[in-house]
């Protein structure tokens, strides 16, 4: 533990000498508080915005200064003389109308500048677009609240519905979207703090896209205050509270059994307090993908309530402090396979009935297998500007998450195909207290330094029970006796933490170079930890075309709540591996290479080109076994993940958008460093062999696009087409994900019409959505031939819904 007490001490000396600085800055500030214009910057909603810039002009019109407004809304900026000014604030596309100020003996009064659209941006090209970034070295995919609500079920959708539309995201099944090649490896951040991971591993996810103001996603190419979870990063910026306030109603319903109520509203307290409150209500029989094409779904239903609460308090022009609460609580029951042959052996039924007399085991459709989740996350956020080029953020985070698994062992062990196979049944109890605390800083000494620091602490307790179920054996491999129940219940405690420091240099205006170093230590199993620079350099050729380079290297602890640890007994049961290697499953060390480019084709057209490389010892993976969605991991000894990607955006007229992108890309793991007890022995010699073996969430080909036309002033339509070329499998008899399932097609639509109210601001949205509008019948994944996956999951037959959302 000294380890640990040396770090809160560091913690502790830090946040004081943050808070005494931030005292000293204030106190001679005081002394010029004539001569300073204050005020905030704030969308035509209200909502306040940060990293805006802020011009001051004379009354010849000649620049005098700027200032930046901090992540608030708030500005402060020192004039030179007491004279009359014009300001106004300018970002992106946006402008503020000019404010006429005479500074004189007495403080002005703070202002408030509004942004509104303008035509021109920052690239000199007259252009509705944003500008492309030209200073990080990574691949930045924004996604604005209004393009999710352009979705078919427009925000009626799910998280893992709004990755599919980004660049080489590829859908793997149970809510799980596989970014670059990777299994996972997502990070969500709220305000900049990351979302602790959940046991089930993204299964359920906790913050509803109705939540999103906007996202930017982060694909590779990092800073190096990213870190843990580095496949992409979602930093998202939720919706808050507006004076006046906001609200609506809304109701989805429609094929496979769906029913979605939800309600939101935002508003003030007073004149410094915004709330922002969402609750939404999901039931549906496909909660879980079936193992069945079309509509019979056997044992699917399940049910999802989701609450969403934030709150923002401005204590003044240098304190802001944030609150969010997240809740969800989900059932979920494990959809069954029809006419599967009762103990095709003759060897299982009689040992069932002679340890239970009298049993009958019902039709395979039948068997009650079922998942409960429950997720509550919060976190606290403090934002102190120092000065205009001094400022932090400190938050301190808490999240429970469990999810509970309930086998139906005597009917699943009377399906038993291979009883010469290890078999059985389990039911698996998993939950987990996380907390942690994370400090941002960021200090701008001048305009070609931006710098910056931080750390987080994080704590996670994870409790894994499980019972198992299964028979003796006999020694000759045959089961023998009654049924055996194995209990275990373990613990596990995890520390992390993690230090970082950035600079983006930029000695001119084509030229910026972002050099990073971050610190990672974990205890978890065993003891780890890792030093990895991050450096990255950008090239504006001119305005329109820009290019980056980058290397870095990456530490990825495995998810604490998904490592299988539970030490069950297995010897001399039908239950034992086939290799009973147990070794501790290790964290990734990468190393990742990066290139791209971003290009604005006209005015209306704008295009991203990445392509990326990443080596890696102990490749991680995870994967679903048996019949459970809970996620186990695993890591091969190494492999590599490669990759080309390409996003188009288009806005052609104001009425008529469309973005899409095409990805590539490979992943191989070779050797077996943990995760023997899950596998067959086949599938441990094929990693094992000299060729390794292909990842099970390697995807060749992915592609998605979306097309958006507002016609008749008020009515939309929507098309979306999602290519996939198909997940890993094998043919029978063949090698580990040897090939790969049939590729699919799926087409979406949606129209909608929005109805004005006879009440002020108030309107009623309609909409109509088919989902696979061609009934493309197809499988995200076969449960046979890859690598943790227990059962098949078929896709989502043609589906029709109805929504109607009150706006007020």
């Amino acid at each position: 533990m000294r380890p640990i007490i040396w770090i809160h001490c560091i913690v502790r000396s830090v946040c004081l000498c943050v808070v005494c600085l931030s005292l000293f800055q204030q106190g001679l500030a005081g002394a010029a508080e004539p001569n300073l214009i204050t005020g905030s910057v704030q969308n035509q909603d209200l909502r306040r915005v940060g990293q805006v810039l802020v011009e001051v002009k004379n009354q010849e019109g000649t620049l005098v200064t700027t200032g930046v407004s901090n992540s608030a809304g708030e500005f402060s900026i020192p004039v030179p003389a007491d004279e009359t000014y014009s300001v106004s604030a300018v970002q992106d596309t946006y402008r503020s109308e000019y404010i006429v100020l005479k500074i004189g003996a007495e403080a002005p009064t703070p202002i408030s500048l509004t942004l509104s659209k303008t035509k021109e941006v920052a690239l000199e090209v007259r252009s509705p677009l944003a500008p492309i970034q030209y200073k990080a070295s990574s691949e930045t995919y924004s996604i604005s609240r209004k393009e999710i609500e352009e979705l078919p079920r427009g925000n009626n959708v799910e998280l893992q519905d709004v990755l599919v539309t980004i660049p080489g995201a590829a859908y793997g099944s149970l809510k799980q979207v596989h970014i670059r090649q990777e299994h996972a490896n997502l990070q969500l951040r709220i305000d900049g703090v990351p979302i602790p991971d959940t046991v089930s591993s993204t299964f359920s996810d906790v913050i509803s896209p109705r939540a999103w103001e906007r996202a930017d996603i982060i694909l590779g190419g990092m800073e190096a205050q990213y870190g843990n979870r580095t496949a992409a990063v979602l930093d998202i910026t939720t919706k808050s509270g507006t004076k006046p306030g906001f609200g609506s109603v809304q109701m989805l319903g429609g094929s496979n059994r769906t029913l979605n109520p939800s309600f939101e509203y935002g508003g003030t307290i007073g004149e410094k307090f915004r709330f922002y409150v969402l609750n939404s209500h999901t039931a549906t029989n496909r909660g879980i993908e079936p193992p069945t094409l079309g509509h019979s779904i056997f044992h699917g239903q399940s049910e999802r309530n989701q609450t969403f609460i934030r709150g923002d308090y401005q204590l003044d022009n240098s304190n802001n402090f944030s609150w969010v609460f997240l809740n969800s609580v989900a059932k979920y029951q494990i959809p069954t396979l029809p006419g599967q042959e009762l103990d095709p052996s003759g060897t299982v039924l009689p040992l069932l009935q002679a340890s239970r007399p009298g049993f009958t085991p019902v039709a395979s459709q039948a068997i009650d297998e079922n998942q409960k989740e429950n997720n509550q996350y919060g976190h606290m956020v403090w934002r102190h500007d120092v000065n205009s080029s001094n400022f932090f953020s400190l938050s301190g985070y808490v999240r429970q998450t469990r999810a509970t698994f309930r086998t139906d062992p005597f009917n699943l062990l009377a399906y038993t195909a291979d009883p010469a196979e290890p078999f059985s049944a389990a039911s698996q109890d998993r939950n987990a207290y996380s907390g942690g605390v994370r400090m941002d800083h960021t200090y701008i000494p001048n305009k070609e330094h931006v710098i910056k620091a931080g750390f987080q602490v994080d704590r996670t307790q994870a409790v894994n029970k499980t019972r198992l179920f299964t028979f003796a054996d006999d020694g000759a491999g045959n089961p023998a006796g009654n049924v055996l129940g194995l209990n275990a219940d373990n613990r596990l405690i995890g520390y992390r933490q993690e230090f970082w420091i950035q600079d983006q240099w930029s000695p001119n205006d084509r030229w910026t170079f972002n050099l990073g170093v971050r610190a990672d230590v974990v205890q978890y199993q065993r003891d780890e930890a890792q030093i990895s620079p991050r450096v990255g350099i950008t090239y504006k050729a001119n305005p329109a075309n820009v290019f980056h380079v980058f290397y870095g290297r990456q530490f990825t602890p495995p998810n604490l709540e998904a490592i299988s640890f539970a030490k069950l007994n297995t010897v001399g049961t039908r239950a034992a591996p086939d290799d009973t290697t147990n070794n501790t499953v290790r964290a990734e060390r990468a190393h990742y290479f990066e290139v791209g480019s971003y290009h604005a084709l006209t005015s209306w057209a704008t295009v991203q080109l990445t392509g990326y490389y990443k080596l890696a010892n102990y490749l991680a993976d995870a994967g679903q076994f048996g019949t459970t969605p809970l996620l186990n991991y695993f890591a091969f000894e190494r492999g590599w993940t490669r990759g080309i990607d390409g996003a188009l955006k288009l806005q052609i007229t104001d009425n008529l958008t469309a973005r899409g992108n095409l990805a590539w890309g490979q992943c191989k793991g070779y050797g077996l460093q943990s995760g023997h007890i899950l596998l067959e022995a086949a599938e441990i010699a094929d990693i094992n062999s000299k060729g390794g073996v292909h990842c099970d969430h390697q995807q060749t080909l992915t592609s998605s696009a979306i097309v958006a036309y507002r016609f008749l002033e008020r009515t939309t339509l929507t098309g979306q087409t999602l290519f996939a070329s198909g997940l890993r499998t094998a043919e029978e008899g063949g090698k580990t994900n040897s090939t790969h399932s049939p590729s699919y097609t799926v087409y979406n639509l949606s129209l909608t019409h929005v109805i004005p109210m006879p009440w002020d601001n108030q309107k009623l949205l309609l909409g109509f959505d088919v989902v696979n509008l061609l009934d493309q019948q197809y499988f995200i994944n076969r449960g046979e031939g890859s690598i943790g996956l227990g059962v098949s999951h078929a896709g989502m037959p043609r589906s029709f819904f109805f929504r109607a959302q009150w706006f007020f």
